[in-house]
């Protein structure tokens, strides 16, 4: 009897042990891999060539080949006529809504402008590429008007933009022009994350956000030599966020998001559905008859990325209209039904898929989230919303996700500012710029007042 007490014992401080390292470790919280490239096993010459590369940084104007453009418009020009299924009521009922489909697809063809939005890119938003870890990441950085002939960091103010998935680095096009005119000084780093757009994708496998979170600080502060900045991201964005500033307190000056991840305790939802009111309403959760339809309809897409990347990815690969179609999908319901991001927009965001081959890679991060992240990790990522230093939260009502105000403060024991939006969705920084960047300026004065 005393030696199974004293192994119960052992194994409660050994449980002990482990929670509080998951949940006060810092840098230590992950285990960094070391190389990402698998050059090491084909030719050792090109991973030494690589390694004297790291962190290097060299412009990368855009100049997609007319062949690869050619070979699109082809594709396009040849697609077969959508057959729709069953008509509905609601022509978004059943996925991708055919005529939409059928109207983007068209524009796509005939008349969208790949070149000018790469002289757009080119010509204003300075896109670079750098080496970390042997991958090749690319990123946009806008300087301030003051500084963009120079280096100098002195008098900007720099601030680390994360995107997720569908989205791309494209998505912040119009928030950094609505954030310069709140304050001109600002300088914004805004990378393709590994495995998306221009950005390499790993060659093994754990490049999960924790790992991202490592990459990101490391182009900040060794590739770009950044000794503090502020991050601001949504959906994957706001993820390795958490781990950023968690991993990085004293670089990391505030974070803003604008998907916070609420996993509501089972023990709370009683209290916050049937007690607490916000604004005369039940806590903006789901009525609870509502909540399976909602989930099956939400949930099928990352299931399937979670488990089966391959299986959609490689379709779009080798179809303009499969990636259409699973893409924009997700921008129609994850979006506020009265914003209005145009076509060029949303295929320009399509082309960064496109052109880089990019679709399956980007549906990857949802299988290394879910199944090579540990147990632990899962803690730690709790504990980054807990313990990290301070977040500012934007709550906008068409998010994919409902977020009650009082989950979200047990959540997050430092909220600096939070506020809830009256219009906006998921894709907050390509369809409500303006709102977005109005308080992302508000988490900076307060950060640095």
């Amino acid at each position: 009897m005393k030696s199974s007490n004293a192994f119960k014992i052992a194994l409660a401080a050994a449980i002990v042990a482990v929670l509080a390292k998951a949940f006060f470790g810092s840098q230590e919280m992950i285990e960094p891999i070391v190389y990402w490239n698998k050059c090491f096993l084909k030719d050792q010459g090109e991973c030494e060539a690589k390694k004297t590369q790291e962190f290097s940084v060299t412009p990368a104007p855009l100049s997609i080949p007319q062949e690869q453009l050619d070979d699109l418009k082809t594709r396009l020009s040849m697609r077969k006529p959508i057959n729709g299924g069953i008509l509905s009521d609601d022509p978004w009922e059943n996925g991708m809504n055919p005529l939409y489909l059928e109207e983007i697809l068209s524009y796509w063809e005939n008349s969208y402008d790949w070149r000018r939005e790469e002289g757009y890119i080119n010509d204003n938003l300075s896109p670079h590429k750098t080496v970390i870890d042997g991958l090749d990441i690319f990123y946009l950085h806008v300087k301030p008007p003051a500084v963009s002939s120079t280096t100098s960091h002195e008098k900007s103010i720099p601030m680390l933009l994360l995107h997720g998935w569908p989205g791309s680095v494209m998505e912040f096009r119009y928030f950094i022009q609505s954030m310069h005119k709140l304050n001109p000084n600002y300088e914004f780093i805004i990378p393709s994350l590994p495995g998306y757009g221009f950005s390499q994708a790993a060659q093994v496998s754990g490049m999960n956000p924790c790992q991202m979170a490592v990459v990101v600080q490391k182009l900040m502060t060794q590739s770009l030599h950044f000794d503090k900045f502020f991050v601001q991201g949504g959906d994957w964005g706001s993820v390795i966020a958490h781990y950023l500033a968690f991993i990085s307190p004293n670089e990391v000056l505030g974070t803003h998001i604008n998907m916070p991840q609420v996993r509501t305790p089972i023990w709370a939802i009683p209290y916050v559905y049937f007690f607490h009111w916000e604004d005369g309403k039940r806590s903006g959760l789901l009525p609870l008859g509502q909540f399976p339809g909602k989930m099956l309809n939400l949930w099928p897409y990352l299931f399937q990325q979670a488990t089966r990347p391959n299986s959609v990815g490689i379709g779009m690969q080798d179809s303009p209209v499969a990636t259409a179609a699973w893409i924009l999908d997700k921008f129609y319901s994850w979006t506020d039904p009265q914003s209005d991001i145009s076509k060029g927009d949303l295929i320009t965001n399509l082309m960064f898929y496109w052109l880089t081959g990019s679709q399956t890679t980007a549906a990857t991060l949802y299988k290394e989230f879910m199944w090579s992240e540990t147990s632990a990790q899962n803690i730690k990522f709790l504990a980054a919303q807990r313990f990290a230093p301070s977040v500012s939260i934007s709550d906008f009502p068409h998010e994919i996700y409902p977020n009650p105000e009082v989950v979200l403060r047990f959540l997050y024991k430092r909220i600096i500012s939070y506020r809830k939006e009256d219009k906006g969705g998921h894709f907050a920084a390509l369809d409500n710029p303006e709102t977005l960047a109005k308080h992302v300026h508000e988490m900076v004065v307060l950060q640095l007042a």
